[in-house]
């Protein structure tokens, strides 16, 4: 019995592993989430991001226009808010943790940079695959204490296609031709 569970633990941990390396969700988890916007032209607005008192990654909120998302992981912890300019988009995340979460790095289009947490444990990076795409949702497992993993979805940038008013030319009306009229007094 002792030689099952010593294999179904290292499995686990060897699933876990490769989950990590593979870029895909794996290990224990109470629950799964995805954030993520409906359509081509919704904009991400801001993250929020709860931090309990043991420095763990407790949720996620995601402001998609002008609505935040519901609250996805776990109860607790306290909010810190990254509210994006007109304009500006995210284009890396990056972070630290074991278990949990415990560190995240985000970096924007304008170069702006928000820390939050503190440093500790086994480095994570998410950028886009693709030049001009930016953060479009995100997706993580959370346990019973903390959120354990993040995964980001990236999209292209959108731009807002542009209509020009098409006006016709005004067309001057010809001199008139003075070389025809004769005058008949001379």
């Amino acid at each position: 019995m002792q030689s099952f569970l010593v294999l179904v633990l290292l499995g686990g941990i060897l699933c876990s592993f490769h989950g990590v390396l593979s870029e895909e969700f794996s290990g224990l988890g109470t629950g799964f989430f995805s954030i993520t916007k409906d359509k081509p032209e919704d904009t991400v607005r801001a993250l929020r991001f709860f931090f309990g008192p043991l420095g763990f990654l407790k949720a996620v909120q995601v402001k998609i226009n002008d609505q935040w998302s519901s609250r996805h992981g776990v109860l607790g912890g306290r909010a810190q808010d990254i509210i994006l300019w007109d304009g500006e988009s995210i284009t890396k995340v990056s972070g630290q943790g074991g278990l949990c979460i415990r560190y995240l790095e985000i970096e924007t289009s304008t170069g702006r940079i928000f820390k939050l947490g503190k440093p500790v444990g086994k480095k994570f990076d998410d950028s886009p695959p693709y030049e001009d795409m930016e953060l479009s949702g995100i997706k993580g497992v959370h346990g019973l204490i903390c959120i354990k993993q993040l995964k980001c979805d990236w999209s292209y940038i959108y731009e807002v296609p542009t209509t020009t008013e098409i006006t016709s030319p005004t067309v001057d009306p010809l001199p008139e031709d003075t070389s025809a009229v004769t005058d008949e007094s001379t």
